[in-house]
């Protein structure tokens, strides 16, 4: 044991986090990734959303090892996880459905969710534009009145599909200023500028 945190103090401080987060999770612990984005997200922005009984119909799109304790925040709602990646299923909810994002329609009905949260996709396997405003569309959608719509993505070229507040696919959704960040867009001091972006679906006019 001695030998093996020897050699952990002389790797790189992001390597040696990675490594601690891997023995963690042979030991049945649950495992996070040590970066700021992932920080906010499990610490501020599902939590917030966990503790208010609003949000009780629930999609978590995007699905590894690192997302799989994520249900355990939402015990005793309904809880979805999508993953178009059929070897990531072990990592999903109970409730899980093995799909493309833009194939959403499919699986539920309209208005169907209280809040969505796509974390990590759009430029990480959802790279085409087009295929990203359809699956926007089907998100917008999925929510309820009321409902909110979450998305984690990559403020720099190589990882940017499209801007999702210019994005015409949400333009049915409002930006929905975070109570916690007195916020609509997020940035975080991250290499790829990951930023999250808040949306409401308003109350259709009377």
């Amino acid at each position: 044991m001695r030998k093996l945190a020897a050699k952990l103090r002389r790797l790189p401080e992001l390597l040696r986090a990675l490594v601690r987060r891997g023995l963690r999770g042979i030991f049945g612990l649950d495992v996070s990734l040590p970066t700021e984005d992932r920080r906010l997200l499990e610490q501020v922005v599902l939590p917030y959303f966990a503790s208010d009984p609003a949000f009780s119909r629930v999609l978590f799109v995007g699905c590894d090892w690192y997302t799989s304790h994520y249900e355990k925040l939402f015990a005793g709602r309904e809880y979805w996880t999508l993953e178009k990646d059929k070897h990531r299923r072990k990592h999903g909810a109970e409730r899980h459905v093995t799909d493309a994002l833009v194939n959403l329609s499919a699986h539920f009905g309209e208005r169907h969710f209280d809040l969505i949260v796509v974390n990590g996709v759009l430029g990480w396997g959802l790279d085409d534009r087009e295929e990203a405003e359809r699956s926007l569309l089907a998100c917008a959608a999925a929510l309820r009145e009321g409902g909110v719509l979450v998305l984690g993505w990559n403020d720099v070229a190589e990882k940017r599909p499209l801007v999702p507040e210019e994005a015409r696919s949400l333009q049915r959704l409002r930006p929905w200023p975070f109570p916690p960040l007195a916020s609509a867009r997020h940035q975080t001091a991250t290499a790829n500028r990951h930023t999250f972006s808040f949306f409401v679906r308003p109350a259709a006019a009377s």
